[in-house]
């Protein structure tokens, strides 16, 4: 039986500040909805998962906070230093369920994941998700066979002569593969540097192409674009957020609580939650925070 899936929300979105100074990455908001709750919405459309989140001591009290305001099924894991992705698992790999979903508890997914689920409750060995991608020289790209099982990991080839499949960060794990390859693993732990490609080369490591994409928010940009899906010009917090009518924004996300001056001109830009913008300022490719 797979009913756990353990997310691996440690990350800071160090890009992201000032926005993200002290907040971990998977509580930050999209369109005013934490990226945490996102992702646990999503799963949670196909079977009564156990949220099982792999955490940063360091964000201790911003955990205890989202877990006593949800009402999901969570389960707080906290790393007492950085043990890399695949590092608490490994240590803990013995009280792991036998079989058991995994994560990086930051992304946005736009893909046919009911299809990977039911995928991963028949899959025999270790599976990871992966998607197409039109310029694999960009990324690390799975070599698979015709039994889709992961030959090799190719970073960043120059061509497609390997495919174009990419890891989704999506994975199902199965607890006697981890076991089989635990002699040779030290902490901390890579699931792409070091877990991935033993289990490929002891043929334990499937991939299940999904449709779609996701979106990693961890960069300006992304963080921009996941907010205006559908092709708006801006997104406006309706939360207590003051803009003067002669202001100017274009392609740029504005959080709550923020008050905005008069002839203010704000391009692909990000304001934090509760920032305050004189009057005649001009922002332009910047993330502001200035409470």
């Amino acid at each position: 039986m797979m009913n756990e899936i353990f997310l691996l929300v440690g990350g800071e979105a160090t890009r992201l500040q000032p926005l993200s100074t002290g907040i971990p990455k998977a509580l930050l908001t999209i369109r005013g909805e934490k990226i945490i709750d996102k992702i646990i919405t999503q799963f949670s459309q196909f079977s009564d998962f156990k949220f099982n989140l792999i955490c940063s001591e360091k964000h201790r009290q911003h955990w205890n906070d989202y877990e006593a305001s949800s009402s999901n099924n969570i389960n707080l894991l906290f790393e007492q230093k950085k043990l890399d992705t695949a590092g608490y698992i490994i240590e803990n790999i013995q009280t792991m369920p036998n079989k058991f979903l995994c994560m990086n508890g930051d992304l946005l997914l736009d893909v046919d994941l009911e299809n990977f689920i039911d995928s991963a409750r028949s899959c025999t060995n270790s599976l990871i998700g992966s998607f197409e991608v039109e310029n694999p020289s960009r990324y690390g790209v799975l070599k698979v066979n015709e039994k889709m099982e992961v030959e090799a990991f190719i970073e960043k080839p120059e061509d497609d002569r390997f495919g174009n499949k990419i890891s989704l960060g999506l994975y199902l794990l199965f607890k006697k593969d981890i076991m089989s390859i635990l002699p040779s693993l030290d902490v901390p732990c890579s699931f792409e540097r070091d877990v991935f490609p033993r289990l490929s080369t002891n043929q334990l490591l499937n991939t299940y192409t999904v449709k779609g994409n996701m979106i990693d928010v961890g960069t300006r940009e992304a963080f921009i674009e996941a907010h205006l899906d559908g092709g708006k010009e801006n997104w406006i917090s309706p939360n207590n957020t003051k803009i003067n009518q002669d202001s100017i924004i274009n392609n740029s996300v504005i959080l709550d609580g923020c008050k905005i001056g008069e002839n203010v001109v704000i391009e692909n830009s990000i304001i934090s939650n509760n920032s305050t913008i004189e009057s005649g300022s001009i922002i332009k490719n910047k993330i502001v925070r200035t409470n």
